[in-house]
């Protein structure tokens, strides 16, 4: 007997009929993907706005953090954004840092490191998805360095690169104000060395005193704003 339906078409019904039956099962008890839902995927491992952090001495602060923004991204090596190697990045962010009795070789201007990160709640696995972090980036940066509890002196840059490794930071379009001193230095380029715990200005700078303006280049600051040659 010949059949009502060609082979063709019987066969197409078939795989038809096989393929609803399959997407039904993913869909009921298949894992709900962030999309199903309506969810935005985060592009970033870490991405927080509206970012505070701060640590303790006791009852004494010692630095507190906050920032707009603060993500963790592949870091770019030329054009390429190259895996596992990240980096933090924060925007507009304003940094406080608490100086008492501590002695200068232990102070951290930058405390970007792992027990600093924002992670608590699934600490293990966000760490596992932030993967090695080798550089900071901060665009907007206001450091605020507190004598006790006395403002002693406040550095901006436009923009700043820490090496977490070499323990540097480099910073872009800067003013280092000493206010004690009412004293004012203003670079395109500072450095601050973690090892000798001072801030280098190897190109040009000017510098505002109560007595006047002056022009150098090749200096080096302390954290008492004392100044001494390269």
């Amino acid at each position: 007997m010949r059949s009502l339906f060609p082979k063709g078409i019987l066969v197409s019904i078939i795989v038809l009929f096989l393929g609803l039956v399959i997407w039904y099962l993913v869909q009921e008890n298949g894992p709900s993907s962030p999309s199903a839902l309506g969810e935005k995927i985060p592009p970033y491992p870490v991405w927080i706005k509206g970012l505070t952090l701060r640590s303790y001495d006791g009852n004494r602060p010692e630095v507190t953090i906050e920032a707009d923004e603060f993500k963790v991204n592949p870091r770019k090596f030329f054009l390429f954004n190259v895996r596992p190697f990240n980096e933090v990045t924060l925007t507009n962010a304003r940094l406080k840092i608490y100086l008492y009795d501590k002695a200068p070789s232990k102070v951290d201007l930058f405390p970007f490191n792992e027990g600093f990160l924002p992670l608590k709640k699934g600490r293990k696995s966000a760490e596992k998805r932030m993967g090695i972090i080798t550089r900071g980036v901060i665009t907007g940066l206001t450091l605020e360095i507190y004598r006790s509890d006395k403002l002693s002196l406040v550095i901006k840059a436009q923009k700043a690169y820490i090496d977490l490794k070499r323990k540097k930071a480099e910073m872009a379009s800067v003013s280092m104000e000493s206010m004690p001193a009412k004293k004012l230095i203003m670079s395109r380029a500072v450095i601050w060395d973690n090892k000798e715990k001072v801030f280098k200005i190897p190109g040009e700078y000017i510098a505002l005193t109560p007595t006047g303006r002056a022009r150098g280049k090749g200096i080096k600051v302390d954290l008492d704003f004392v100044v001494n040659s390269l």
